[in-house]
């Protein structure tokens, strides 16, 4: 009888976070946010801010896949499982389901992994933009949508911490929102790491401001391309990006018809009193400091100059968790009333139910808050819309 060797399981790799940046044969830059470990690693991250990755076969040229060519534009690809042949990833949007991809690591091909062919309706696209910021900096833009008109469009920003702001499937954006014919942006302002870690330090401390300028000028670039208008233009910001929602809006108020400020930081004032808020110093500066008055003052929103009723013609839906413990509920409060005082029309949902920073733990009341907000959302969406068509000329 002949002996049978037992073949070994496939090697099982990690994904590790990393920062930096790699600059490809043909001299464009990639920005690295993670790789596979061992030899030969599948890097994953940023070219020409949009989500790519990068392998080196050891026998072929270094093998790029970037969004917009071997994927979707617009898609947020992440790793699912790796092993010492193959990587398998997920990509999705705003407009396309995920589904999953398998790379081959010793031929860098790219397909398919299942034969599951089941899109979203391709009646809608993505197309990237770029918004000159104030000092000239050029701050890209993913739009989803049918983009065909003027539209009520949520506007995603975040903007601080290293953090990449990128899209993600949803179904009740996908049915309450894109089906409507109404649209998405995505701004990749300072602040993130889409251009590497010199993207990330020009936002923080003095930077705030111009991660609101950034903010600010891709608005208005939405405004000129006729994605939408003042009037249809809902700014979104979760933690750190309400903060940024907030201030935003509060000093170009002209610019937004409706804030969405979920789980806020509405106050850097009183950082150093918690544990957490002394971790965020790096990243605000800190207020025990002359950091406060030179920069991080104009950037609160509780404490930033601001004429009375500037607010007037801006309508606020803030939302907070009453056992947050990142960000604890004085800041949505205190936020309301701020936005009270300069006459704003605030709609409050404070949840006292168990829960925190992501949502409420119980996956079910999860869904049905989101649902809830894309319900609400839906519903302003075609308020707005009305408001535009019978408004004068």
């Amino acid at each position: 009888m002949k002996q049978i060797s037992q073949l070994s399981p496939p090697k099982c790799e990690n994904i590790i976070k990393v920062r930096g940046e790699i600059r490809l044969p043909e001299g464009s830059v990639f920005y690295p946010q993670w790789k596979t470990s061992g030899s030969n690693p599948v890097y994953g991250g940023y070219q020409d801010a949009c989500e790519t990755l990068v392998y080196d076969t050891k026998t072929f040229d270094v093998i790029t896949h970037k969004s917009g060519k071997s994927f979707p534009l617009g898609q947020h690809i992440k790793p699912i499982k790796v092993l010492d042949q193959e990587l398998y990833l997920q990509g999705s949007s705003f407009i396309n389901a995920p589904r999953l991809y398998r790379l081959d690591r010793k031929t860098g091909e790219l397909t398919f992994a299942t034969n599951d062919i089941s899109q979203n309706d391709n009646a809608f696209t993505c197309r990237q933009i770029w918004a000159p910021s104030e000092d000239g900096t050029r701050i890209p833009i993913d739009c989803f949508g049918t983009l065909t008109e003027k539209q009520p469009t949520i506007v995603f920003i975040y903007g601080g911490f290293g953090r990449n702001n990128h899209s993600f499937y949803s179904p009740d954006i996908y049915s309450k929102w894109l089906t409507r014919g109404y649209s998405i942006a995505v701004i990749h302002s300072r602040g993130g790491a889409e251009y590497g870690k010199a993207w990330h330090q020009a936002g923080v401390k003095a930077g705030r401001r111009k991660v609101r300028e950034d903010i600010a000028s891709s608005i208005r670039e939405l405004h000129r391309q006729d994605i939408c208008t003042p009037e249809t233009t809902f700014v979104h910001g979760m933690s750190h990006g309400a903060l940024l929602a907030a201030i935003t809006t509060i000093s170009h108020p002209e610019l937004v018809s409706q804030v969405i400020c979920r789980v806020p930081i509405s106050s850097t004032k009183d950082l150093p009193k918690t544990t957490l808020g002394r971790q965020w110093l790096d990243e605000y500066g800190d207020p025990q400091t002359s950091d406060w008055d030179n920069f991080m003052k104009e950037e609160d929103p509780l404490a930033c100059d601001a004429t009375p009723q500037s607010l007037s013609n801006t309508s606020w839906l803030i939302i907070g968790y009453c056992h947050d413990a990142v960000t604890a509920i004085s800041h949505a409060d205190s936020l309301v009333e701020r936005v009270n005082n300069l006459g704003g029309k605030v709609t409050y949902w404070r949840y006292s139910s168990k829960g925190g920073h992501e949502g409420a733990c119980d996956p079910s009341e999860r869904i049905a808050h989101e649902r809830k907000l894309w319900s609400y959302l839906s519903q302003k969406a075609s308020e707005t819309k009305m408001k535009a068509t019978h408004s004068p000329c």
